[in-house]
């Protein structure tokens, strides 16, 4: 999960140019009396370090001053958690292209299968899309360059660029004799973090697969669409193998769903300073049942959706256990282009929970697989939170998930016009049908409690 922190960031910037300057000093005077203030003794001693080696180890090559630098900073951070790390140039360009969400490009998605690169699918509405580039094609030359000397990154590299640059590509097309030629024009391909359908009249299903710029945005634009169509009754928000990615989207994500209090809490360095992100009743959805569906691969950013909508009953967790990332981190851009990607703070659910290392529980837990065996779940005396009975995962539900009552409603033949891999999907398939057979109680207890005899009853007891 990232979070720009400004003031970081200029303290960091700060004490860089203090670095190169002490090691410009140490170079013109090698003087072992060199005068240091006590303050920056570390620091003289990195520098003074750095200056031996760039002037006397043996192997000038390996030891240019920009290299050095990097190295010793890198082994700064190795030292901190996984999370901290220095970033190459081109990661951190990367990581801003997945936070924006968007790149200049000719949008196709595609694989390397044995030194072939195979176009997976064209995005919708895009250069590749538009340009006749359909799913199963291969991409034997880009630029004139043959693709089986290209390393995949490289070849995805090459197809991007500046929007408005010109793009040849050379593709070979089954059951087609001769290889295609074709030019695109590059533009920006917005890469969409949601995406959603109907699973059946009332019953909507939105699958975020990271937190970018706008993840908050496009899901409130599928929910007032459902809510246009036909109404909800109820809603799967699919949370798997969701990586996570920018905090105020998390945080967005869960102010649609939660009315009033707390959805996060961080905390960093400083003890005394909690920083707490609240909800707000406005555009909120709060009138139909939720189920959220999360795995091992649900981390960061996805947890506090999860853990936020489970701390205030606001959603059924289904799934399996998540990642268990319970901490902030903030990117700093540095001055060779490389970045810093530094844990800043750690957050807590509504019920200050942290989920570092433990991850959340799922309410009801579902195997990937019908049939599938879920891994043994730790014992509650080894817990350090306290979870409900619902998510004690010796209890988890056996693989014939569909009960009678569902098979009653129809819901199996629900599923069947469902297209795959959705239909196959074992996970989705069961929160369908408690969703669609807690939706549907719901209906028939306020039926009840809206009979002439209730009504008169209510009244009296007034």
């Amino acid at each position: 999960m990232i979070r720009p922190v400004p003031v970081t960031r200029r303290a960091l910037l700060l004490i860089a140019p203090a670095l190169f300057s002490a090691t410009a000093a140490i170079a013109a005077q090698t003087s072992p009396e060199i005068a240091a203030d006590t303050k920056y003794k570390s620091l003289e001693t990195l520098a003074r370090g750095l200056h031996y080696l760039e002037t006397m180890y043996v192997d000038e090559s390996k030891v240019k001053e920009p290299a050095l630098v990097q190295s010793a900073l890198k082994g700064m951070v190795d030292q901190l958690d996984p999370h901290t790390m220095l970033m190459p140039p081109k990661a951190f360009e990367q990581i801003t292209i997945d936070t924006q969400g968007k790149f200049g490009g000719v949008g196709v998605i595609v694989s390397q299968e044995k030194g072939k690169l195979i176009v997976v699918s064209p995005i919708e509405d895009t250069p590749a899309a538009r340009g006749g580039i359909k799913s199963g094609d291969e991409i034997i030359e880009i630029e004139g360059q043959v693709v089986t000397n290209l390393k995949n990154d490289d070849a995805v590299d090459r197809m991007r660029g500046e929007p408005g640059s010109k793009l040849k590509l050379k593709i070979r097309r089954k059951n087609v004799a001769e290889p295609i030629h074709i030019e695109l024009v590059r533009e920006i391909i917005r890469v969409r973090s949601v995406r959603g359908q109907s699973l059946a009249p009332k019953f909507g299903y939105v699958r975020i697969s990271s937190f970018q710029e706008g993840t908050g945005d496009e899901l409130a634009l599928y929910l007032k669409d459902f809510r246009a169509k036909d109404g909800l009754s109820g809603l799967i928000l699919d949370l798997r193998d969701n990586p996570g990615g920018l905090l105020d989207q998390a945080v967005q994500v869960s102010d649609l769903f939660i009315e009033s209090g707390l959805i996060v809490s961080t905390l960093g360095r400083d003890k005394d300073r909690v920083e707490r992100e609240f909800a707000h009743k406005r555009n909120t959805f709060s009138d139909f049942p939720v189920v959220v569906l999360v795995n091992g691969g649900s981390a960061s950013a996805s947890e506090i959706v999860a853990g936020a909508l489970q701390d205030h009953e606001r959603a059924l967790i289904m799934g399996t256990t998540t990642f268990g990332k319970g901490s902030v981190q903030t990117i700093l851009p540095l001055p060779d282009g490389s970045a810093l990607k530094l844990t800043i703070a750690r957050y807590y659910t509504p019920k200050d929970r942290s989920i570092q290392a433990k991850g959340i529980t799922p309410d009801i837990v579902i195997p990937a697989k019908e049939g599938e065996e879920t891994p043994p779940s730790k014992s509650k005396s080894e817990r350090s939170d306290t979870v409900r009975k619902e998510s004690d995962l010796e209890r988890h539900i056996e693989s014939s998930d569909l009960s009678d009552l569902a098979k009653s409603q129809g819901i199996s033949q629900l599923i069947a016009l469902w297209p795959e891999p959705m239909r196959s999907d074992h996970q989705l398939a069961t929160a369908f049908s408690y969703l669609h057979s807690y939706a549907k109680l719901n209906r028939e207890e306020k039926k009840i409690d809206q009979t002439p005899e209730n009504q008169k009853e209510k009244a009296t007891t007034k």
